[in-house]
């Protein structure tokens, strides 16, 4: 009797096994392996991530130094899918839609502790492409009322300029000079819909965003209604444009901004803004710095342009400002500059003062690239998206003639008047330039520009002007009368910012515009030089960055969590020297080298671990009860 029922209980028990095994199997599946530092942007089950949409987020996020992986709705909403990551973000465009499930999903990831930043239009939307309800769904989680159609109508979405302090910019790691003292309207119209509760409030600390010629800039965000208890970071006259507040045991970061949007449109640095404070405020995400060795500088883009640039680089030189640098000074070679035959070119196949500078230049460290199409002015005009059959030809003669005097292969280029249409970006590219100056994404680090078709090239880096208010060069400042100590004084605060943040930008200005502000230049050189000695600054050129980008690409590396201790694993195929990672000093501890060698510094509040010449870098970092920590939120 006992004998019969064997097989039956041995199967009963295999049956047992299998299907908790299964169980584990399919468990295991939905436990997305991650690194500690990443970050989850939600995307619908429909939406294809190679959409410019979901681009822009991925190559900001791997530009900016952090994982970004994406996750979809089905996933979310799946009872067995374990939340590894520090953080979601749910991004503007691409999530208008989601169904209540989604919203409920959402809700309950913040209530038990996670970390949420929504973008924007981010799930306003039924699934029949109508806003839902009288107010966004995810009102209660940003702390307003929004997405206001049955209330405003057509006009829920209005354009305005935006302000916030003077903290609030530093926070968001806005440049000096990209941001300037609003001028007070008699409006407070405003403050019947929305009270924002943001602590101490000084009406001579209003900080307006600003665009380089375009001054006040006015971006579209959704009217908001409500009484916000949240640390306020920017605000219009019609609410809330961006906070962050507490929902549950969670943390929410709003952003009432198209960001994505914003970037195809080369308006780039409000995207890269926002989620490095995700990432680093509310996060405290390790990361992988974007400059070498952790330390942050200045690019100095010179344009030499014409003959009548000549005898102010040579003052210049005679006051000491070439003992500076690398520098990035590109030229145009052509005779002409205005009209062809005006004979007011620097003429560089024939005109030996000016290839005498090329030399200097070139032995003194710098990088000489090519500035445009052979004769400036008429190129910078007469250039468009539609001429390139007869405009190539004056890139090609540029490039070779700059080659001819510097004796080297240009991989760097600036464009006359600005004016770069995405065809020279890919020309150049074939060309093997590897950095550009560009007018667009001002006050962006070195960047991949995106436009409505997509990213303009796959290894050229574009770096972003930075301009102070209005203004980037320094002629410009000259012509609008702007007093030097205000040129000094900004000038001081970039040097301060990028050597702080660790991070790199460019200003750029003409021989002639330099000229009169030599002084000043001494000065901010000055200080410089005593950055420089706390190993806080360095000097570098387009090319010099850009190639370090490029190989920072190749960086496979993850940040393990392995209970009281994480692990850094990093490898690059040739070389990790010059790589850096940076870890926040209130969640780790002193670093320690496991395999390979680095040189470590506790700095601005980070450990620095910056890699010498080794393929592969083990660390292990010890983790400081903060309570802080980021949780690991289960759905």
């Amino acid at each position: 009797m006992t004998a019969m029922f064997k097989p039956k209980l041995t199967f009963a028990v295999a049956l047992v096994l299998i299907t908790c095994t299964a169980a584990v199997v399919y468990h295991n599946k939905n436990v997305v392996p991650v690194s500690a530092d990443t970050i989850f942007l939600l995307l619908p089950d429909s939406a294809t991530e190679h959409d410019i949409q979901v681009q822009v987020w991925v190559d900001a996020a791997a530009e900016e130094g952090f994982h970004l992986q994406v996750v979809r709705d089905s996933t979310l909403l799946d009872p067995m899918f374990q939340m590894s990551s520090g953080g979601l973000i749910i991004p503007d465009q691409v999530h208008r839609q989601a169904n209540d499930a989604l919203i409920g999903a959402l809700h309950h990831y913040v209530e038990q502790g996670g970390k949420l930043m929504i973008v924007y239009d981010a799930c306003t939307w039924d699934l029949h492409d109508r806003f839902a309800g009288s107010a966004s769904r995810l009102s209660d989680l940003t702390g307003v009322d929004y997405a206001l159609y049955d209330r405003f109508g057509t006009k829920s979405i209005v354009s305005a300029s935006i302000w916030g302090n003077t903290a609030a910019m530093q926070k968001l790691s806005i440049p000096p000079g990209a941001y300037t003292p609003a001028k007070l309207k008699q409006d407070n119209s405003h403050m019947r819909r929305v009270a924002l509760h943001a602590g101490p409030q000084h009406i001579d600390d209003r900080e307006v965003l600003v665009g380089y010629l375009y001054g006040e800039l006015e971006y579209p965000t959704f009217q908001t209604v409500g009484e916000y208890d949240g640390k306020v970071l920017l605000q219009s006259a019609t609410g809330l444009v961006a906070g962050e507040k507490k929902h549950g045991a969670g943390d929410v970061l709003y952003v009432n901004l198209p960001l994505g949007y914003l970037k195809t449109r080369t308006d780039g640095m409000l995207l890269h803004s926002f989620l490095r404070y995700f990432a680093v405020n509310m996060l405290h995400a390790p990361y992988l710095s974007n400059v070498p060795d952790g330390i942050g500088g200045v690019v100095m883009n010179w344009h030499i342009d014409a003959a009548s640039a000549l005898k102010p680089l040579a003052m210049l030189r005679k006051a000491g400002i070439f003992n500076q640098g690398p520098f990035s000074t590109d030229m145009t070679a052509g005779p002409d500059v205005d009209e062809f035959h005006d004979g007011k070119g620097l003429d560089l196949e024939n005109n030996e003062e000016a290839r005498s500078w090329v030399r200097f230049l070139v032995e003194g460290g710098n990088e000489v690239g090519s500035h445009g199409g052979w004769i400036h002015n008429y190129f910078g005009r007469n250039l468009s998206d539609t001429n390139q059959n007869s405009f190539e030809h004056y890139l090609a003669l540029n490039k070779n003639t700059v080659e001819g005097a510097a004796g080297r292969k240009v991989v760097e280029y600036s464009a006359p008047l600005g004016n770069q249409p995405a065809w020279v970006t890919r020309w150049l590219e074939a060309h093997n330039v590897v950095a550009y100056y560009f007018a667009g994404d001002s006050g962006m680090g070195p960047t991949r520009v995106y436009r409505d078709q997509g990213r303009d090239g796959e290894r050229i880096w574009a770096f972003p002007i930075l301009h102070f208010g209005t203004r980037a060069s320094l002629e410009e400042m000259h012509m609008d009368s702007v007093p030097e100590s205000e040129i000094k004084n900004w000038l001081v605060d970039v040097a301060d910012f990028t050597s702080r943040l660790h991070l790199i930008r460019l200003v750029y200005s003409h021989p002639l515009g330099a000229m009169r502000y030599v002084e000043t230049l001494q000065a901010w050189f000055q200080h410089t030089r005593e950055l420089a000695g706390e190993q806080r600054f360095r000097w570098y050129t387009m090319s010099q960055v850009a190639n370090f980008l490029n190989a920072r690409q190749q960086v496979t590396w993850s940040v393990k969590n392995l209970g009281s201790n994480s692990v850094l694993v990093a490898s690059h195929p040739h070389t990790l020297e010059h790589q850096a990672w940076m870890f926040p000093d209130k969640q780790y501890g002193e670093p320690r080298v496991l395999e390979g060698s680095a040189d470590i510094r506790d700095q601005d509040g980070y450990w620095i671990v910056a890699a010498k010449d080794c393929k592969i870098l083990n660390l292990s970092i010890a983790e400081r009860q903060t309570g802080n920590t980021n949780p690991q939120a289960r759905n």
